[in-house]
């Protein structure tokens, strides 16, 4: 019977986050894990490190075969599986803490009721009901972590970071085992399987390895020191040679992911092959622990770390998870992803990780009040176990509310915004990696239309770049100014304009004459062949006002500052160009479209200063970058 109830509750902590996972994955994906849908969902070269995180893929590649749905709900459905084994995983590495923590206290309490006179040297109570309670509380425990909003957010996403999650995971597994839990001779057996974990950690992430390594040091280290007080070496030439080649096993995510960078795929966004760290984080640890656990839970998590480092028999087993809670706390600290859209995968495994060290305390807990000598003390104990099965309930909420906070279907809403009304055939002047990244996105769910040529300005020597150009061969006076490090001529722009459609933001690097071509339409400006006038574009604004509110509705108001920073980058180029026309009227507005998005924007507020203390004409804006 109680294999039974442990079986039900593994199968709950892998069901219900997975559940809840795949009521929240979507058809387009959230614009926080742009970058992970063009991996993923596009299989293409995407952002710094684009050689990394090749596993999402082989991972998601049986969903993606799947008649249901877009693929981006389909690659989301996947990390909602690995999210459910992370739950498996995490239940039984927290039930087996959990019973051997409260085990040494189950000795002192029988100490205690041998000396207190009852002759017997036996723990008190029933020692099988005592062992549900503590299953129930680490179910409870890993429920809490997976069902929280951090973890959630990732379970849902296309490429989501749980699979590197995961690969921490079962380097704790590995960690927490020793020889004897398996027998003689289980320390040759294990090196295979912990080198090909840390050869799939060191493919999909440098901390992913970190962490992986931190999980199984303490392992290696114990066995070494047992085979020199013995004085016998136990990895031999084949044990090595097993280990090499399962290593090599676990990088060829990682050659995959160099041939994807190394053809030209269909979406693509520049960056380094190689990265150790993505910055996109600006929390502190401290910070972060706060807005994701509480005060309450933190404590609890770091009174059962010390508990468990504290007891002998479960030193060795707590001491894997403590290290990749610190892990964790080092890549906070040096910028890695921590909310509140996008989390690195060492930062969840070291949130699961702290719940799983907090459970020990839980559970020592509620053992202490079933052994109390008083009346209905092990139901009282029961009671407390059921106050505790509240914490899941509260991260369900949490991720309820969180989720509801966010526009339905906000990305796709975005591009149609964005790029929906160019007119047929247009060529589209990105101006940045970060548009550019939310085009890649949108081409990898196919939300983006097939006619448009996209050229990226800041690099018309990449990929997307020639391929723009073979589209359209009067880009080639445009590309020779921009490589030569010279202004764009007017007569280039005007000459492409003449064959196209031209969508545009100014450059403030440009001749200020070519503010005058531009247009506001939509999020960027359409370049006329000839100079317009202030109130076309005055016209052009004030048509823009409704477009406004529908971005201000599902950008600010549901807080998705993934979406502002895109819109306040597209803007804050508008503003740009209206100031070097030299039109204060049309610069206050566009000033205000741009304070919608980003209130204290620094480049905003330069640019008003600039108004005042310019009497009249253009307003220098050379020295200005996007």
């Amino acid at each position: 019977m109680k294999s039974r109830f442990d079986a039900a509750l593994r199968a709950l902590s892998a069901g219900l986050p997975a559940a809840l996972a795949a009521a929240g994955a979507t058809s387009a994906g959230a614009a926080a894990h742009d970058l992970e849908i063009v991996r993923t969902v596009g299989a293409g070269f995407a952002g710094p490190g684009g050689a990394f995180r090749a596993l999402d893929l082989v991972v998601a590649a049986p969903a993606l075969l799947l008649p249901l749905g877009t693929r981006a709900l389909r690659s989301g459905l996947a990390s909602a599986l690995v999210a459910g084994i992370c739950g498996a995983l995490a239940f039984d590495l927290a039930r087996e803490l959990v019973r051997n923590v409260p085990a040494a206290l189950n000795r002192l309490f029988s100490r205690s009721a041998k000396g207190g006179g009852t002759g017997k040297g036996e723990p008190i109570g029933n020692a099988e009901a005592s062992s549900r309670l503590l299953s129930a509380v680490a179910a409870a425990a890993v429920l809490t972590a997976l069902l929280a909003p951090a973890w959630q957010a990732e379970a849902a996403a296309p490429g989501g970071a749980v699979t590197g999650a995961l690969l921490v995971l079962l380097a704790v597994r590995l960690g927490m085992m020793r020889s004897d839990d398996a027998g003689a001779g289980t320390a040759p057996r294990i090196v295979p399987p912990m080198m090909l974990v840390l050869g799939l950690s060191a493919s999909y992430d440098p901390l992913v390895l970190l962490a992986s390594l931190a999980a199984v040091l303490p392992r290696i280290g114990t066995e070494l020191r047992a085979a020199r007080k013995k004085k016998e070496l136990r990895w031999n030439r084949g044990v090595a040679l097993h280990g090499a080649c399962a290593f090599a096993l676990g990088l060829l995510p990682l050659v995959i992911g160099v041939a994807l960078a190394k053809r030209s795929p269909e979406v693509s966004v520049a960056g380094p092959l190689f990265t150790l760290l993505e910055r996109a984080g600006t929390l502190t640890p401290a910070s972060f622990a706060l807005a994701e656990i509480g005060k309450p839970l933190l404590l609890v998590c770091a009174g059962g770390a010390v508990l468990s480092l504290l007891v002998a028999d479960a030193r060795r087993r707590a001491l894997p998870l403590v290290l990749v809670v610190a892990v964790a706390v080092l890549a906070i600290q040096l910028g890695a992803a921590s909310g509140p859209s996008r989390f690195a995968p060492v930062v969840l495994a070291g949130v699961l990780a702290a719940y799983v060290l907090g459970a020990t305390m839980l559970g020592a807990l509620v053992l202490a009040i079933a052994r109390a000598r008083v009346p209905f003390a092990e139901a009282s104990a029961a009671l407390v176990v059921v106050l505790e099965l509240v914490l899941p309930v509260r991260s369900i909420d949490e991720t309820t509310a969180r989720r509801d906070a966010r526009a339905a279907h906000a990305s796709a809403i975005w591009n149609d915004i964005a790029w929906g009304s160019a007119p047929p055939a247009s060529v589209i002047l990105v101006p940045d990696r970060g548009t550019m990244r939310r085009i890649a996105s949108a081409r990898a769910v196919g939300q983006m239309r097939g006619d448009l040529v996209i050229v990226p300005a800041y690099d018309v020597q990449g990929r997307e770049g020639q391929r723009a150009l073979i589209a359209e061969p009067k880009l080639a006076p445009l590309y020779r100014d921009i490589a030569l490090g010279i202004r764009p001529e007017e007569l280039s722009l005007s000459e492409l304009g003449g064959q196209r459609s031209v969508l545009a933001v100014f450059d403030p690097r440009w001749d200020r004459t070519l503010s005058r071509h531009l247009i506001p339409a939509g999020l960027m400006s359409r370049f006329e062949t000839e100079p317009r006038g202030a109130s076309e574009r005055k016209k052009a604004l004030e048509a823009f006002l409704p477009t406004k509110e529908r971005l201000v509705r599902i950008a600010v108001a549901k807080s998705d500052a993934e979406l502002a920073s895109a819109t306040a980058t597209l803007l804050r180029a508008r503003a740009i160009g209206m100031a070097a026309t030299g039109e204060r009227e049309l610069l206050s507005r566009a000033l205000d479209d741009l304070r919608a998005f980003a209130p204290n924007d620094a480049l905003g507020a330069t640019l008003v200063r600039r108004m005042v203390t310019t009497k009249g004409g253009p307003i220098d804006v050379r020295d200005l970058t996007l």
